[in-house]
């Protein structure tokens, strides 16, 4: 991987990973759907991109999506609940991919 390319997934991955962060921070229902498009797109990028992460990076990226699950489970709603679950289904996902 040329060191350009290197660069760009590394701003790429945080870019993501600040969007999962964003969108957790949120006090709104309305926002899982945010929450789970972010941890989504990570999980596609990790997967399509290929990208070498350091253990600190992988750290990091599952520290994010233990905060996503537990904030969505936090508001004890079905639509939370649901959300919930979706990001554990992704993050186990993701786990295999690291």
């Amino acid at each position: 991987m040329s060191v350009g390319k290197k660069k760009s997934s590394k701003k790429r991955l945080l870019a993501l990973t600040s969007a999962l962060e964003t969108a957790t921070a949120y006090d709104d229902l309305s926002k899982f759907d945010l929450m789970v498009d972010a941890a989504a797109q990570l999980k596609d990028f990790v997967a399509l991109d290929g990208v070498s992460l350091s253990r600190t990076d992988k750290i990091q990226l599952l520290k994010t999506f233990t905060r996503a699950k537990v904030r969505a489970f936090m508001f004890g709603t079905p639509d939370s609940y649901r959300t919930y679950r979706t990001l554990e289904t992704i993050g186990s996902d993701l786990v295999k991919l690291l």
